[in-house]
């Protein structure tokens, strides 16, 4: 039987409500509306839209896919982690990203005889290279000048967006983002509860969860230094005379050793991201207080290596060369020149694929400013959040 477009769309939510709950609680609180401008299916975060022409022509079964690739589209904040990207791109990358996850659950949720309640229109953009990739990790192999291929469609495009359509603030954005979160948990606890939360979203709840981890707060366990701090009279603490009128010690920092911070300076790291990595930098400097701090700019070689002794501030990093990511010249550089190195961070964007084979004999701390990514295969991972 064939349906009007509109009763195709409430029956794919309803499918979804039944078989496959997590993508079905996430449509119910997000309204699904027909929109003439969109000529697929498009996604604000808040809103599903859908265009008639493109509903008429797709099965039911097709309607429920695309409906769930909406749903990864928002449950992966795609709207959110675009930045300065070029928008066509990022919007192939999207889909690139999220069609395998729809062809999965569509394997998960088939009936007991075999029929599967969801497909893809043919056309969807698949590329088996791509599998298991974030859509920044996409955007990065993507050539600037791709062009769709004959019959393909995209899912339309949409930035995060206040009702009135305008752009959000940073705090306003913040704040989206942060209800979406909670939409996204009570969904995800919900599916759990009947067992039938897929695996790729749980995937996507974990790498919720760890982003809520301070990752100063990991460097300083993970690295806390090679002696603890003390305390002295020699110098009485000011603020607390200032404060009170009280006499107390202050803090005598041991310091931590010789440290190396590397910083990955490829054409795929943004500006922002830098600014963060020289903010993380000085709070290492300012907090563990290193005998030294050596900083290593790389991006497919070294670029620069500039060292700071204790409680000098990085004012700033070179970002000079732009080029591709590599991450071994800066382990060769520290053993051809035999530099003290008593702890390693490494901050990255982890679009690495040149690992050293040998895990060096230094703890190494992995500051990833891409917080959907996978950890490193050694050293100790952790999440800077750069969208704010």
């Amino acid at each position: 039987m064939e349906y009007k477009p509109k009763l195709k769309v409430s029956r794919g939510t309803t499918r979804l409500v039944v078989n496959s709950p997590f993508f079905g609680s996430m449509l119910l609180t997000m309204p699904v509306v027909e929109d003439a401008d969109t000529p697929t299916m498009a996604t604000d975060a808040s809103k599903v839209y859908w265009g008639e022409a493109f509903v008429e022509r797709c099965t039911e079964e097709e309607v429920t896919g695309v409906l769930v690739h909406e749903v990864i589209h928002v449950t992966n904040k795609h709207m959110f982690r675009r930045g300065d990207r070029d928008m066509d791109r990022w919007n192939y990358s999207c889909d690139f990203a999220a069609n395998p996850i729809v062809l999965s659950i569509a394997e998960q949720t088939k009936t007991k005889s075999g029929k599967a309640i969801m497909a893809l229109p043919e056309g969807a953009l698949y590329d088996e290279q791509y599998l298991g990739m974030s859509a920044e990790a996409i955007y990065n192999r993507l050539p600037e000048d791709y062009e769709l291929p004959e019959g393909a469609w995209v899912s339309g495009y949409m930035d995060a967006r206040n009702e009135d359509g305008s752009k959000p603030s940073p705090s306003e954005e913040a704040a989206m983002e942060a209800n979406l979160s909670a939409k996204i948990m009570m969904a995800a606890n919900s599916a759990k509860s009947v067992g039938k939360l897929p695996a790729e979203i749980k995937s996507v709840i974990d790498r919720m969860q760890r982003n809520q981890i301070r990752w100063e707060d990991s460097v300083q366990r993970f690295m806390g230094g090679d002696e603890r701090d003390d305390r002295s009279m020699a110098k009485p603490s000011r603020k607390i005379w200032g404060m009170t009128g009280m006499i107390m010690p202050s803090v005598v920092k041991k310091g931590a050793g010789h440290w190396v911070l590397a910083v990955d300076s490829s054409a795929s790291v943004s500006d922002r991201e830098i600014e963060y990595y020289i903010g993380g930098i000085n709070a290492i400097s300012n907090d563990l207080s290193p005998k030294s701090i050596t900083v290593i700019t790389c991006d497919a070689r070294i670029q620069q290596v500039q060292t700071y002794e204790q409680g000098e501030e990085v004012t700033s990093v070179s970002a000079h060369g732009r080029g591709g990511t590599r991450v071994s010249p800066v382990f060769d550089y520290i053993a051809e020149k035999d530099l003290p190195c008593d702890n390693m961070v490494y901050f990255t964007d982890m679009d690495i694929y040149d690992y050293p084979d040998a895990k060096p004999d230094y703890p190494v701390m992995w500051v990833s400013s891409w917080v959907d990514g996978d950890p490193a295969p050694w050293g100790e991972t952790v999440y800077l959040n750069t969208r704010g």
